[in-house]
């Protein structure tokens, strides 16, 4: 009489059922890992207001963050605007700009006395800015990729202009200053003199007008993600 051991086919259903569990379990702890370690973007928001009123006084960008999860780091941020608005000469005509400010390529370059000759846009102003929170930003710390948002900061850029003129010059230059909603004796040239409304919304800026919309985004770089994305209508 012959006698064979064999193992039982439920038994070898129940062992591959244990090893599937068991694999399973490895794969879905591994996969949780890799959501842990993911960084997650911080959030913001914030109350923007953007004026064009033809004149360099009264005219300006301005970002008041109302909220942050964390303080952000502006060197992790890039801001950028897009807008459409109806050539006001020709208005069968539009005029649509892309313009991002990272705090690299985006400068100031009015050499007057009391700015600094080279300060990235937009400025910071208020919370975290060694309370600086009025006045031309003439503080390194101000600089766009030098200053932490955090709730009550202010991110804010004008048009350059002045009746008095540039660097002691008896001639008048700038946005508004001798007609509205034109610069007189400036011109747009990336990086060097571009002034902070063109380093914030781009070339051809004063063409927009009330009611025109400005889509303003907060890029988190280390994400990758949009923290922050508001439509904005000129004042």
């Amino acid at each position: 009489m012959k006698n064979e051991d064999a193992v039982s086919p439920v038994v070898g259903v129940m062992l591959m059922l244990v090893v599937t569990i068991i694999i399973a379990a490895v794969v879905s702890g591994f996969a949780g890992g890799l959501v842990d370690s993911t960084e997650s973007a911080p959030s913001i928001t914030m109350d923007v207001e953007i004026k064009n009123t033809g004149l360099f006084a009264t005219s300006g960008f301005k970002a008041t963050v109302l909220s942050v999860s964390e303080p952000i780091p502006t060197s992790d941020l890039r801001l950028t605007t897009r807008w459409t608005a109806s050539d006001k000469s020709n208005t069968s005509e539009t005029i649509s700009r892309v313009a991002i400010s990272d705090g690299s390529d985006n400068v100031f370059g009015w050499t007057a006395g009391r700015m600094l000759n080279v300060a990235a846009a937009p400025w910071g102003y208020g919370t975290g800015i060694e309370e600086v929170s009025t006045g031309n930003p003439n503080n390194v710390d101000q600089q766009f990729g030098n200053y932490a948002l955090s709730s009550g900061t202010v991110m804010k850029v004008y048009p350059a202009g002045t009746k008095g003129g540039f660097g002691g010059s008896a001639d008048t230059k700038g946005y508004g200053i001798s007609t509205p909603y034109e610069y007189t004796d400036w011109v747009y040239s990336s990086g060097t003199l571009v002034d902070g409304m063109q380093a914030v919304l781009g070339e051809d800026w004063e063409n927009l007008r009330t009611g025109d919309v400005v889509t303003v985004t907060l890029t988190h770089f280390p994400t990758g993600r949009n923290i922050f994305s508001k439509d904005v209508v000129v004042e």
